[in-house]
């Protein structure tokens, strides 16, 4: 009953000063919605990039000379790392029996498609591959067909188009037969790759276009390093597969014993785990900003209520003098307090809510709101207001009723 009494009394003071209650809570209001939006935003991010990035067919992974997520350090050193050769394709197939199939793989940004008077702008990605290349890195065609061994073989200038080039130069026809021209040379059209939208940062994935690997080389020459994509067999170790695989890159590529590999493995889980740790790492930024904002927040509750204790010497007096004891006149300001900020709190997840759902709709990520934010928020907001209330609580349970009575 009396906490019931104590919470009536707190919300009936908060209601006499709604503006100064509102400025008061405040930096609370800020600092809960900015990790609830922040925290929001990441958790969609997370979830639509960990979708984007299993871009990797099942039981694939991916081997690169260089390694981008490593720092600049470490990057400065793989440039003196030598390219990988097409070659390592044929002894991966023949020592590592616990692969199904491998591709090589290189690309060319920047590229401009024309047919007939038509030109794409100069942003397509142009493919160099296998067949292989398709299933291990999840394309697949919506019309014709992928490359054969004897495209690659016969050095053919045939390629697979990308939604984004077929919608710029064939609106009105069917493209398949056809013959665009890549760097002024044709290329007859075989398939149509599937529409794929674009990925979560807006980037499209549909101005992608493959040619045999072998063709490629005769465009951009061979003086560069080739991406290889690696599937692993059904039912066997994936590990145990990048094992086999290290090994005989290691022995092609003349290791020595005890150096670390001139080269770098990617699967979905390495390409996720490397998001989540910046994610994680923004998180604590973004924790560490709204603490700091609740920390103001704080300050602000504290000279408030001490404010609010000196308005009320009266009351306390004449409380004191009908018999409360100083626990109650404590426990009556430090409601106050709780109750102020924990409001505060609520408006700053509400404001939180809003501006995630909004930008999550703008940027059309997965709306997200983790439930241990919401709660936390709210028992740090409860803590604030304990820690803020509790010196002006004290400060008015100690006081002397004659004096409390006598204040003007």
């Amino acid at each position: 009953m009396l906490l019931e009494e104590n919470l009536s009394i707190a919300i009936s003071q908060i209601r006499v000063g709604k503006l100064r209650s509102f400025l008061t809570a405040l930096g609370i209001t800020i600092g809960i919605g900015t990790v609830i939006f922040i925290v929001a935003i990441l958790e969609g991010y997370n979830r639509s990039i960990s979708k984007e990035l299993n871009i990797l067919g099942a039981n694939t992974f991916q081997v690169q000379r260089d390694d981008p997520l490593k720092s600049n350090d470490h990057r400065r050193t793989q440039k003196k790392r030598k390219n990988l050769k097409r070659n390592l394709v044929n002894a991966i197939r023949t020592h590592c029996n616990l692969v199904e199939a491998v591709a090589a793989e290189v690309s060319r940004s920047g590229v401009i498609l024309s047919y007939k008077d038509k030109h794409t702008n100069p942003n397509m990605n142009v493919t160099g591959s296998e067949p292989d290349f398709f299933i291990n890195n999840g394309y697949f065609t919506s019309e014709g067909r992928i490359l054969a061994g004897e495209d690659i073989l016969l050095h053919r200038r045939v390629v697979v188009l990308g939604m984004d080039a077929v919608d710029v130069l064939f609106p009105f026809e069917d493209p398949l037969g056809k013959f665009i021209k890549i760097k002024g040379v044709k290329f007859r059209v075989i398939g149509i790759l599937e529409k794929m939208g674009n990925s979560t940062f807006g980037q499209s994935r549909d101005n992608t276009m493959v040619i045999p690997i072998t063709s490629f080389e005769q465009l951009w020459g061979k003086n560069r390093s080739v991406k290889l994509t690696v599937r692993v067999k059904s039912g066997a170790d994936f590990d145990q597969a990048i094992s086999q695989v290290i090994g005989v890159l290691r022995k092609e590529r003349k290791v020595p014993p005890g150096a670390d590999n001139d080269f770098a493995i990617f699967s979905n889980e390495t390409l996720e785990n490397s998001f989540n740790k910046i994610a994680d790492q923004v998180k604590l930024v973004a924790i560490l900003l709204g603490m700091i904002s609740l920390l103001v927040g704080s300050i602000g509750v504290m000279n408030i209520m001490l404010v609010t204790v000196t308005e009320r010497t009266r009351e306390i007096g004449i409380r004191k003098a009908i018999g409360a004891r100083q626990g109650t006149i404590m426990m009556q300001f430090l409601n106050e307090a709780i109750v102020l900020t924990v409001i505060g709190g609520l408006i700053g997840i509400l404001l939180g809510f809003a501006l995630a759902g909004l930008v999550a709709m703008l940027l059309k990520i997965p709306f997200v709101i983790p439930v241990w934010v919401v709660v936390s928020s709210l028992v740090v907001t409860a803590i604030v207001g304990l820690g803020a209330g509790l010196y002006p609580a004290a400060r008015a349970a100690k006081m002397n009723p004659i004096n409390a009575l006598r204040y003007e």
